[in-house]
């Protein structure tokens, strides 16, 4: 088995990660491969949920109808959080990432294919071996990890941190220029589009 070296940043996010390689369950690098997906899906989110929540009219008095909007919507995924930080004009993930970026993409593309199958129980087709889905963890743990220190350098949030709506209240610096909507209700039709 591959040595799986995780950041001391993410220690904490990947700490179950660990276990699951750590352990001698037979399914354990399956099971590695698809938590490690949902911690590459969650930074995203949270790092577009920080840039949103820094609006000046979404407050705790609006952030459970902003919430409540984006948990009803059904078409958000990876690439919706990706166009949306971009629509929100800041520097886009590929572009905070550069060659590591260009380098990784093709890699996440290929292995959310494989997700995709896994999370439905379906046979991939791939013959994916135990080293290859070993390999993939570690080109996540090396996206995530990557895009932590980018974003924390350009947006002051590094996705990782929990209690996103208090973390963005609380930087002085908001990274987005002008939003494309003006208030909660905006927001909602905004949302729409970029999910579309």
């Amino acid at each position: 088995m591959l040595k799986l070296v995780v950041p001391e940043k993410l220690k904490l996010e990947f700490a179950t990660v660990e276990s699951l390689w750590r352990s001698s369950a037979t399914t354990r690098r399956t099971d590695a491969l698809l938590l490690s997906w949902v911690k590459y899906e969650k930074q995203l989110r949270r790092l577009f949920c920080f840039l949103v929540f820094q609006h000046p009219r979404i407050t705790r008095g609006t952030i459970d109808e902003v919430i409540s909007t984006m948990a009803k919507n059904r078409k958000l995924s990876p690439e919706t959080f990706l166009k949306g930080i971009k629509n929100l004009g800041v520097a886009s993930v590929a572009s905070l990432l550069g060659a590591t970026h260009d380098r990784l993409w093709p890699e996440i593309e290929r292995i959310k294919n494989i997700r995709n199958k896994l999370m439905h129980g379906q046979i991939t087709g791939q013959s994916v071996r135990s080293t290859q889905l070993e390999r993939d963890v570690l080109i996540l743990i090396e996206w995530i990890s990557s895009l932590a220190d980018a974003a924390d350098s350009s947006y002051g949030y590094d996705g990782l941190k929990r209690n996103t709506f208090s973390v963005a209240k609380s930087v002085k610096v908001v990274p987005v220029a002008t939003y494309p909507f003006g208030d909660v209700a905006a927001f909602k039709s905004w949302l729409k589009r970029v999910a579309k």
